[in-house]
């Protein structure tokens, strides 16, 4: 390791901060602790500053964490005790903790520490301000020093970081952490920012017969004073990320796996074990192979003594992957509906991301949240390569470009994208940062680069970059510069467009074929979206189409502007051109009008499933563009969907043709599609062998003519039966929330029924999720209130409800609710959990098809102040009722 100077000097290089600013930070808190009053402009900042971070980077290291927990079931309030030890380098400096208990208001609660000490000397009245504690350097030396405190803590179904969950189907209780990404700080006093890694040990009392699991393995279990409960006590951890510090408690039942370097585990809630038994051999087996890939491309072992998979009902997100110990949503591992082979891939990509992690997030961390993409990115990327050794290479890196391109493109081709590395200057923001540029571009940005450099060197680039910081930090240059060493090629400028630019490009093809049949001139012409005049450097495969013959394929260059194809010029003329064959590139690749029109007429010929999934991308992509009629392209759909066969790629044009037929089209051109849409759902829905549940799903949200919801209540009743699909409890509450949508006559007694049906502990959200469809004022009143004034409703009831709430046919209803929406943004960013702004601008604004509701946004973007990561979700969000008003506009004739 490097001595303390080397790395302060690093740290300060690599962040690129000036000793001006540095000082000025400084300055702000020394006069707060000589005279005891502070002004405004003297208070450290609310979050963690980047500034704040910076300080303490260069000021603390070593550090240490002894943390004791009682948990008592029912409790609101968690007490514990801590000691912090660390290293400082300048003692001359006050020391800044970060803790920010709150009440349900969301104020400070005063009182919440005591007994505070400094190298065991007291100090009486910290001063505890914006969410941190300073404590005056008077009390500190340079060197080791030790801090020790008491503290409480809340525990909530939802708004807290520590969260309770009670299942109703026993009596029982669980409670677990998630921190991301500055959370860990509402829990108890830390440092709380991902480049000051730490040692946590951890001892929780809590009730005997409950199990504790964190991230390292446990020592026996002790004895308490109080027969009724038990410690156990964890081995100290590695050094990690105060995010990916975790626990969990409760009746867990432990399932154990073998088979793998490290002892595997599945902990799920005594309700749920019998199905876990089922499903755990096959994500097992998963874990195990994942594990063995990662660790044989990586070049190296799995990184914590042990790995446990928890399953936490009503999780925020798919997963966290806390070291050694990743929590999943119960519901991506233990299907609620009959799985397709659709299901069974998402949940191994889920997995699997999380389990890459391990390495890419939890070995090697980012410094910063701007570089949030080192871990998503490379999770999602590594997930599918795995994916790619374990099941069909062609079909899964087909699904990574359904899974990945379109949302990413959606998302860059909007006035709010931002560039892969995101500027964050206080992690209080950093919530903003999760999106699909993150999650989607980078990883396809990986693979791009992949290409680039090939295989080979793209391995022995991530093998270096891991052995040089494994259980550091580092930044998105250390990665470059490790791929730059491995593939002796200069990346700084392609990784700079890739990775510090926002948007992508626009490739077009320009053909001439003379009359001899042959090839004149090929162009291809790159321009920027968003018209803000930049270029990329792209590597692609273009495909020349032949019916008579087999492709011709050229690996092509475009560094600037414009490229001629020389090469192609006197091949035979192609009966189509696609820029983007094998999916290697990133960016729009829509087809010239020739090429399109030839695609149009073939595209159900077509064999290969991964070329014909890409050209339906590309033909939707002209819809979005408004170059292609939204009728003709649902026409082309319905007429194709009889003979398509692929799983994923009839997914995504029922999809599709669902976005149509619910958004583009106006309400007199959707009433000639409804009954020729439900018809076709329904044969294939009975008829499609291997096709059943996609088409069950589809008819299932697509069926709203009298007929159509009749087949829905027989359904039901059990009058209809639909071959290979079980109509479990989730469907049955999925269909009566969509009858409820659509004013069904039945519908009220049908709810009631489901609920005097349904007595399993999920019932009551499922419940609360369908009752907000009914189409009247009152209940969408109640629910608004719900969602912006309780803090005792768990955050997935409120996520879950949000797309009924906001039915596309609802929208004179929901539209009054809108600018209530984004004026409560700045209260919904900073209670609820990274995803969740997001999921509400989808719903409010989503839920919106008219000229008028786009003017509300704009005039509301005019008049309010956002923060900047605000604003440009909203812009982001915005794109799609700006494009569905001009479609509409311009196709409604």
């Amino acid at each position: 390791m490097k001595n303390f100077q080397s790395v302060s000097h690093l740290i300060a290089r690599n962040w690129h901060f000036s000793s001006l600013v540095f000082l000025l930070f400084l300055t702000t808190v020394r006069p707060m602790m000589a005279d005891g009053e502070m002004k405004d402009d003297d208070l450290p900042a609310e979050g963690v500053s980047r500034e704040l971070a910076l300080h303490r980077a260069m000021q603390i290291r070593d550090l240490r964490y002894r943390l004791s927990l009682e948990l008592v079931p029912g409790a609101s309030r968690i007490k514990g005790s801590e000691e912090i030890w660390l290293k400082i380098a300048d003692a001359s400096e006050p020391v800044i903790l970060d803790f920010r208990d709150l009440d349900p208001s969301g104020k400070v609660i005063e009182g919440s520490i005591k007994d505070l000490k400094a190298n065991d000397r007291q100090i009486e009245e910290p001063g505890q301000i914006n969410g941190h504690i300073v404590l005056p350097p008077q009390y500190f030396k340079s060197g080791e020093n030790k801090i020790s405190l008491g503290f409480e803590t809340g525990v909530a179904p939802a708004g807290r970081p520590i969260i309770r969950y009670s299942d109703q189907d026993d009596g029982s209780e669980y409670i677990y952490t998630l921190f991301v990404p500055m959370d860990a700080s509402l829990a108890f006093p830390c440092f709380d920012q991902p480049d000051l890694k730490g040692r946590f040990s951890l001892t929780i009392l809590a009730p005997k017969d409950w199990t504790v699991v964190s991230n390292d393995e446990p020592a026996p279990v002790l004895a308490s004073e109080d027969p009724g409960k038990s410690q156990t006590r964890f081995k100290e951890t590695q050094l990690i990320s105060t995010y990916l510090f975790s626990f969990a408690a409760g009746p867990f039942k432990p399932i154990a796996g073998k088979g793998a370097s490290v002892p595997l585990r599945l902990l799920v809630r005594q309700s749920k074990l019998r199905r876990a038994q089922e499903e755990w051999p096959e994500v097992m087996q998963l874990t195990r192979d994942g594990m063995q890939h990662f660790v044989d491309f990586f070049g190296n072992r799995f990184p914590f003594p042990k790995y446990d998979q928890v399953l936490i009902p009503g999780f925020a997100y798919g997963g966290m992957e806390h070291a050694g110990s990743t929590f999943l949503r119960e519901d991506s591992i233990l299907f609620r509906t009959t799985p397709n082979r659709s299901d069974r891939l998402a949940r191994a990509s889920l997995v699997l991301h999380e389990l890459a992690h391990q390495w890419f997030g939890d070995l090697v961390t980012m410094r910063w949240f701007d570089d949030l993409w080192l871990k998503e990115g490379f999770a999602n990327y590594m997930a599918s390569h795995a994916m790619a050794s374990i099941y069909d290479r062609d079909e899964i890196w087909k699904r990574f470009y359904q899974t990945h391109k379109p949302l990413a493109y959606g998302i860059d081709s909007t006035k709010g994208t931002t560039p892969i590395y995101q500027e964050v200057n206080n992690l209080r923001d950093a919530k903003s940062a999760y999106g699909a540029i993150v999650y989607q571009k980078a990883p396809s940005i990986l693979r791009a680069l992949s290409f680039l450099i090939g295989e080979e060197k793209f391995r022995d680039g991530v093998r270096l970059f891991l052995k040089e910081h494994n259980y550091a930090n580092a930044e998105w240059s250390d990665l470059i510069g490790a791929f730059e060493r491995t593939s002796n090629l200069k990346l700084k400028s392609w990784a700079d467009a890739w990775v510090k630019q926002r948007g992508m490009p626009q490739v077009d093809v320009a053909l001439n074929c003379n009359a001899a049949g042959t090839i004149e001139s090929l162009k291809l012409q790159q321009r920027d979206v968003l018209n803000e005049g930049r270029t990329w450097p792209i590597k692609i495969q273009l495909l020349l189409a032949y019916d008579d013959a087999s492709p011709e394929r050229i690996s092509i260059q475009l560094d600037g502007a414009v490229a001629a194809i020389r090469v192609a010029e006197g091949k035979k003329c192609p009966a189509y051109i696609f820029a983007n064959d094998g999916d290697f590139g990133y960016g729009r690749f829509l087809l010239d009008e020739r090429s399109r029109q030839a695609v149009l007429g073939r595209i159900g010929k077509i064999k290969d499933a991964f070329h014909r999934t890409m050209l339906w991308g590309t033909l939707w992509d002209a819809v979005r563009e408004a170059e292609m009629n939204p009728r003709d392209y649902l026409a082309l759909v319905l007429s194709s969907l009889p003979d398509e066969t692929d799983e994923q790629l009839t997914e995504s044009l029922l999809e599709r043709a669902a976005r149509v037929y619910q958004r583009y089209l106006s309400d007199a051109q959707r009433a000639g599609f409804a009954e020729r849409i439900e018809s076709l759902c329904y044969d294939r829905m009975i008829n499609a062998r291997g096709l059943q549940i996609a088409y069950f799903r589809a008819y299932r949200s697509l069926a709203v003519t009298p007929t159509g919801r009749k087949r829905l209540k027989e359904m039901l009743s059990g009058k209809l039966t639909v071959p290979g699909v079980e109509i479990k409890q989730h469907d049955r509450w999925r269909i009566v929330t969509a009858l409820l949508a659509h004013g069904d006559d039945e519908s009220e007694d049908l709810l009631v029924a489901e609920r005097n049906h349904d007595t399993a502990d999920d019932s009551r959200k499922q419940a609360y999720i369908a009752e907000v469809a009914r189409g009247d004022g009152a209940t969408k009143r109640r629910y608004f209130d719900d969602y912006v004034k309780s803090r005792a409703i768990p955050e997935d009831w409120i996520e879950g409800s949000l797309s009924p709430f906001n039915s596309y046919n609802q929208s004179h209803l929901t539209r009054p609710y809108l600018k209530p929406a984004l004026e409560a943004l700045p209260q919904v960013k900073r209670e609820r959990k990274i995803f969740f702004v997001l999921a509400w601008l989808n719903a409010f604004i989503g839920g919106q098809q008219s000229g008028e509701s786009l003017n509300d946004v704009r005039e509301f973007l005019r008049n309010n102040k956002l923060d900047r990561d605000l604003q440009l979700k909203v812009l982001e969000v915005m794109d799609e009722l700006e494009r569905t008003v001009r479609i509409r506009n311009k196709f409604e004739g």
